[in-house]
């Protein structure tokens, strides 16, 4: 058995892979926040063997209320209850046990300030494990002081509220990788869970009390563009191999995110051939089929993925994949939004089974895309962008499988394929056929000269695949050329020169092409990719 941390663990624990037991750390326990029965047995029987009995099951729940269910805390309380009943006791001389635990006695450990100020402590300490922890939960606890402990909000609320207090924090912070940290924090016992996609709030009364006092709460979050300090993990944007050695097109945490944990989700992935999206099925059955006690269904007619959704043994772990981009006929878009809607609806019929929700779509379901990109429809699917490689991911997976590993070389390939899956999975099938990497990059560079060859990249990453996509990415182009720009001016210049009158008509057509990853971010700042840049320019 082994005990490891919860920061940082949990995210990457069904994909570790770097030991010979690997497949024992697949189905992880955590150790959080303690079901009503079992709190109050660690509560109640402790205190009954030593002779003291609660005299009302409401002093009970009012103790688990205060520790939020944590046994740490629990312990906490009980250690001074004890130290209480002790001193009553023997102030009481003779009297034989049971001895009864009264509201008065709950009030004097409550009011304890060595109690209170240990509780606090320790959750402030969880906090500070990563200050992305420390942001959310003040965001929390300020639309609980103002709009009531029962105020949710979004993910797309809550993480554009954290970007506000900390921009460095947050925006290089893709959404897999934030839904991470707020599942992290349910396990920590911070937040409350979202099964139902309704929002996120605190977990109760208590965690907003011992994350402080309002004005503390506003202190911290001015202060949070100052005071907090980036911890940024590797394994993040690392990606696993498919079993011929291409990198996978989904990082660690986008595969984490889509198998989810033990309740039902939905999500959808949205890609096109240039970032991979072919491979997502084949990478998500490659992962899942190794792990114990998980069931992949085929998934062909949508009478049989309708079959599927409320299907399962008890205890049983599902993945219902379905695949739009692998059908021979274009799918219509409302068949896959039908998908989208039998997945919220239809449950398990069998107690104890749960089951992830996969729907791997590309640029004919842009309907479904705006719909999940712009948040104009109540939904609780969410959207998983198909990501260009990083220069770390693109290192990491060379380094495994020995290919391009001098850093000139991996520079070089980062500037020839712009960390584009398409052209990485091209540079991994030309080096095995010619064993030559300085060869394979001399071929690559070939992209920028060949405009057949330059107008089918283009047209693969899907900017072609809508006139309006195709009119803002022009647009852009003369706008900015290799400059860079931010997202309003990027909107401005969409609107006046491709003549769109609505604004959120030229806000969702730069939100896609953000999707399709034409943009290289700075900071705050945009650029166009400049690989796709140059191919759209030879094409004319």
């Amino acid at each position: 058995m082994v005990f490891a941390g919860l920061h940082s663990v949990q995210r990457f624990s069904k994909l570790a892979s770097n030991g010979p037991f690997s497949h024992l750390a697949q189905t992880p326990k955590v150790i959080g926040p303690l079901a009503p029965q079992y709190a109050a047995e660690l509560l109640v029987e402790p205190m009954r063997a030593l002779g003291f009995e609660f005299q009302d099951l409401d002093l009970v729940n009012r103790v688990l209320g205060y520790c939020s269910y944590q046994p740490f805390l629990l312990q906490m309380f009980g250690h001074r209850l004890v130290e209480l009943m002790h001193r009553k006791r023997a102030r009481r001389g003779a009297e034989g046990p049971p001895y009864g635990v009264e509201v008065a006695d709950i009030e004097v450990v409550e009011s304890d300030a060595g109690l209170r100020g240990g509780i606090s402590a320790a959750f402030k300490d969880t906090l500070s494990l990563d200050h992305r922890y420390d942001v959310i939960a003040n965001v929390l606890a300020y639309h609980a002081r103002h709009r009531g402990l029962e105020a949710r909000l979004s993910d797309a609320e809550l993480r554009e509220e954290c970007e506000t207090f900390w921009r460095t924090g947050f925006t290089q912070l893709d959404t897999e990788g934030f839904r991470a940290y707020l599942s992290e924090m349910v396990g920590l016992g911070i937040l409350a869970p979202n099964h139902e996609g309704q929002g996120w709030h605190l977990r109760g009364p208590n965690a907003l009390r011992m994350i402080g006092t309002s004005h503390e709460v506003d202190a911290r979050l001015l202060r949070a563009e100052q005071d907090c300090k980036l911890q940024e993990s590797i394994v993040q944007e690392g990606r696993p191999e498919l079993p011929d050695g291409r990198p996978a097109p989904l990082t660690v945490t986008q595969l984490d995110d889509l198998l989810g944990e033990r309740s039902n989700q939905t999500r959808v992935v949205l890609g096109t051939s240039a970032t991979g999206v072919t491979d997502v099925a084949g990478t998500l059955r490659t992962i899942a089929g190794r792990i114990a006690d998980w069931t992949l269904p085929p998934v062909g007619k949508p009478s049989v993925y309708k079959q599927e959704l409320t299907g399962g043994r008890p205890r049983e772990r599902r993945v219902v994949i379905s695949d739009f981009v692998s059908y021979r006929n274009p799918v219509l878009p409302e068949t896959c939004r039908e998908a989208v809607d039998l997945a919220e609806t239809l449950l398990p019929a069998t107690p104890g089974v749960t089951r992830a929700v996969v729907l791997v779509t590309d640029l004919a379901q842009l309907a479904l895309w705006r719909a999940l990109l712009t948040g104009t429809e109540t939904t609780s699917a969410a959207p998983v962008v198909l990501r260009r490689h990083d220069r770390r991911s693109l290192r990491g997976w060379a380094q495994r499988v020995e290919m391009f590993h001098t850093e000139d070389r991996l520079d070089r390939l980062h500037e020839l394929t712009s960390g584009w899956p398409l052209l990485v999975s091209r540079a991994h099938r030309l080096h095995n056929e010619l064993g030559d990497p300085d060869e394979v990059l001399r071929r690559l560079a070939d992209l920028r000269t060949d405009r057949a060859d330059a107008h089918a990249f283009a047209k693969a990453t899907g900017v072609y695949a809508d006139p309006l996509l195709a009119t803002g990415f022009q647009a852009l182009a003369e706008e900015f050329e290799a400059g860079p720009f931010d997202l309003e001016s990027a909107v401005t210049a969409v609107a006046v020169r491709a003549r769109i009158e609505d604004e959120d008509e030229a806000r969702w057509i730069v939100g896609c092409l953000d999707a399709l990853q034409v943009f290289d971010r700075e900071d705050t700042q945009l650029r166009l990719e400049p690989l796709l840049r140059e191919c759209v320019t030879l094409h004319g």
